[in-house]
């Protein structure tokens, strides 16, 4: 019985482990943050934008024109994963 629960409580630290290092879930929750943003190009599925440091963003449909500015809301952490690559 001992021995089926030492492997049991083994198994289980593993999967802990490696979900934590291997596969960092809270990178599925998103950081919402709202800015000013210049509306770079326009197309059916939405607007293409750019931030004040430079990263380009798609955000969902907007009826903006290219050039302009507006406020709009995305996940930033598109900013880190880009750093990362």
């Amino acid at each position: 019985m001992n021995e089926r629960l030492l492997v049991f409580g083994a198994i289980a630290a593993a999967i802990i482990i490696m979900s934590t290092v291997v596969f960092p879930f809270w990178n599925l929750i998103p950081s919402m943050i709202t800015e000013k943003v210049k509306v770079v190009y326009v197309d059916q599925t939405g607007c293409t934008v750019e931030t004040k440091d430079g990263f380009v963003v798609k955000i969902p449909p907007c009826n903006a024109k290219p050039g302009e500015n507006i406020t709009a809301s995305y996940d930033v952490k598109i900013k880190q994963r880009e750093k990362q690559i």
